[in-house]
């Protein structure tokens, strides 16, 4: 009895709950999809526009391919562009190699003023081309920019769940 209580009760509440709303970002030809889910912040450029902005996605609409950002409705084929960050390893190689290149002056110059190593132009290579290269690295890692074309296309897509019509 209690089981058949737990079932019905599971059932009746999940039936209350609200679809799943989010854009897709799909490539012809391709199964991987990036998915901007309603709550997260999106970095977009519009049409006929130069700057950037980011807004929170508040709200989508399927049916007539609509986006909220920040509370202001406009259509999902208004976006020119998608600005998304790298992630993972890639994004952090940058800032640790600046960090150890300026690690390496700094012990080396410990180094010669408490120790008496003398301060060789090795240590300059060292730490000057690890910190240009972390530099670099950060540059070229920052940001990936996807713009819509006739292969890349975002939509508005909806996930109903069981029992919603």
């Amino acid at each position: 009895m209690r089981t058949l209580l737990l079932l019905v009760l599971g059932l009746c509440l999940a039936s209350q709950l609200p679809a799943q709303k989010f854009i897709q970002l799909e490539k012809a030809n391709r199964a991987k999809t990036i998915k901007f889910y309603v709550g997260q912040d999106l970095t977009y450029r519009l049409k006929g526009q130069t700057e950037w902005a980011t807004a929170l996605i508040t709200d989508v609409q399927m049916d007539s391919q609509l986006i909220a950002l920040n509370w202001k409705t406009m259509p999902v084929s208004n976006i020119e562009a998608i600005r998304l960050q790298h992630s993972g390893f890639v994004r952090s190689l940058g800032p640790m190699l600046m960090l150890f290149g300026a690690s390496w002056v700094g012990y080396s110059v410990v180094g010669a003023v408490f120790y008496d190593d003398p301060l060789t132009a090795s240590t300059a290579i060292v730490s000057g081309t690890s910190i240009a290269t972390g530099y670099l690295l950060h540059r070229i890692f920052k940001h990936k920019t996807i713009r819509m074309r006739e292969r890349r296309r975002l939509r508005a897509v909806e996930i109903p769940v069981m029992g919603e019509e």
